[in-house]
């Protein structure tokens, strides 16, 4: 891709987005949602946990210390996860949008090329990608800080790697949501089968697949990158994936590749 076209493209969709009052709330909404659950959860956590009671010991046995480096990364990366869902919605509604309401036409009719429309779109995904990792990095950095102890600093950045983590895992929900809006078009009929594709279906089938005693369950296109990022406050000792990070970390690439190149292939087809 062309950075100087994908700036001016972006830029382009930066002025139809930014006075968007749904741009405003649900990009807003998962800027203070995220930083406000995190740090609440936090704050509670240290608090509740900062004595020295039999019941705590295990606890912090059972679990780690959540909330101090190196394990603060896997935290933020998954408080992120949970909310990223937003931004899933956001990135549909504001490409449905666009066939619901014919304004696609218009960008073809002005001279773009059918590939300039996908572009600017995937400029959007990465505006999202780039913030939204962003922000999980900057409060993890700073809740570590806050919570652990100056003699435990040591190499803050150990652990990091989930950052990146989050990053794939946020291309690939971004990915499907796009694919998602592009196959159905209609806005909510859009919104209520990436939330399906999300919160029933990949569970089920993860669900049913892992019963059975299957690893097969972890290479489903949204569970290979929610694996990556356990719950931190789940016991290693209940952890039920075997398979290592980079096979699932591999399976999210090719799928994120598939993703793209279906994308391409349908847009050039349909009849706009």
């Amino acid at each position: 891709l062309n950075l100087s076209i994908m700036w001016r493209l972006f830029k382009i969709e930066w002025m139809k987005i930014k006075s968007y009052v749904a741009f405003k709330f649900l990009f807003g909404g998962f800027l203070v949602l995220f930083i406000l659950a995190f740090w609440t959860t936090a704050q509670q956590f240290m608090k509740q946990f900062s004595g020295k009671s039999i019941e705590e010991v295990v606890l912090k046995n059972l679990v780690g210390s959540p909330f101090v480096f190196p394990k603060v990364w896997q935290s933020a990366a998954w408080m992120g996860g949970l909310f990223f869902i937003i931004i899933g919605m956001l990135f549909i509604i504001l490409i449905a949008n666009e066939f619901q309401y014919k304004t696609h036409r218009q960008n073809i009719i002005d001279g773009w090329d059918r590939m300039d429309f996908i572009k600017a779109k995937l400029s959007v995904l990465l505006f999202f990608l780039l913030t939204s990792t962003a922000l999980v990095f900057v409060s993890g950095l700073l809740i570590g800080l806050i919570y652990t102890p100056s003699g435990e600093l040591g190499n803050i950045f150990e652990g990091s790697i989930y950052i990146l983590y989050f990053m794939l895992m946020a291309l690939v929900y971004l990915l499907v949501a796009f694919f998602t809006a592009i196959i159905i078009k209609r806005t909510g009929l859009s919104i209520v089968v990436y939330f399906g594709l999300v919160f029933v279906i990949d569970n089920l089938l993860w669900a049913s697949l892992t019963l059975k005693g299957s690893q097969i369950g972890y290479f489903l296109p949204l569970e290979s990158v929610d694996s990556l990022i356990p719950n931190p406050f789940t016991p290693k000792m209940l952890m039920k994936r075997e398979v290592p990070d980079w096979s699932l970390i591999a399976a999210a690439v090719v799928y994120s590749i598939l993703f793209l190149y279906t994308l391409r292939k349908h847009f050039k087809k349909i009849d706009l």
